[in-house]
């Protein structure tokens, strides 16, 4: 299968847990045969570095700021995976969740990890926070497959959405 792992720094790993799951899970992918391709910031990636482990790494520029980093990274990624016709991409972060429609717009099946309650976290102002939850929504709405790391998100996600997610 083609998989494209979207909504992460990029790998190799040098942040965080969205950034550890999609190395993790592209070089076990890419080692069972998979064609792995994994979205990269620029100012997050080795320069130069085009493969890891047997995954491929597409670096995309991105604005460094606190909230456009994540947003605009997104956007650039979605609109430069959507034409390549994926068999599945996997989006990181419910951040990320408002541009699946460009991905699914093409008939690819999009899974998202939203991972947890961001909105809830006081490092987000209200902007942040409203943004997060219209995330949420947004990947209830938009996502193939809604995926949960914890039975207490999987079970958020079930009594304020309605939405099912495997876990």
């Amino acid at each position: 299968m083609r998989i494209a792992i979207l909504g992460t720094r990029g790998i190799p790993a040098n942040y965080g847990g969205f950034e550890t799951f999609a190395e993790q899970l592209s070089v076990r992918l890419a080692a069972r045969g998979h064609e792995i391709t994994v979205y990269c910031r620029s100012h997050h990636s080795e320069k130069g570095l085009k493969e890891y482990l047997g995954a491929k790494l597409r670096v995309l520029p991105t604005i460094r700021h606190k909230y456009l980093d994540t947003v605009v990274h997104m956007f650039l990624s979605a609109i430069d995976a959507a034409p390549k016709r994926f068999d599945a991409v996997l989006v990181c972060n419910a951040a990320n969740a408002p541009f699946l429609p460009l991905i699914t717009i093409f008939g690819t099946p999009a899974a998202i990890n939203v991972d947890g309650l961001e909105r809830k976290r006081k490092k987000w102002n209200w902007l942040g926070r409203l943004y997060y939850a219209i995330g949420e929504r947004a990947s209830v709405s938009f996502a193939t497959e809604l995926i949960t790391d914890a039975r207490v998100i999987q079970d958020y996600y079930l009594t304020r959405y309605g939405a099912k997610s495997t876990m």
